[in-house]
């Protein structure tokens, strides 16, 4: 990085208020896309399978594992690598 982008460059915290509108919305709203079948829909419509070690939600159509959640002693997790985007 060269000294004239430095002014440009800020760590995440920079991010918060953007965050935080964003995650502020009611989430079940959200259009989420499937990355295996390209499926979109309402977050809410997906199926939520609830067991012990957490929660997975699941494509409607191609069944495939969209979000996983899970809430451990060293903080809650979220995995989306199963969602192209989410848009709110």
């Amino acid at each position: 990085m060269n000294d004239k982008d430095a002014d440009r460059v800020l760590d995440g915290n920079a991010a918060a208020s953007l965050l935080q509108e964003i995650f502020v919305p009611e989430i079940t709203t959200a259009q989420i896309q499937c990355v295996a079948c390209s499926l979109t829909g309402a977050l809410g419509s997906l199926r939520l399978y609830a067991v012990p070690m957490g929660t997975v939600l699941r494509c409607t159509q191609c069944d495939c594992v969209v979000m996983r959640l899970a809430q451990t002693p060293r903080g809650r997790w979220v995995d989306m690598t199963g969602a192209r985007y989410l848009k709110f």
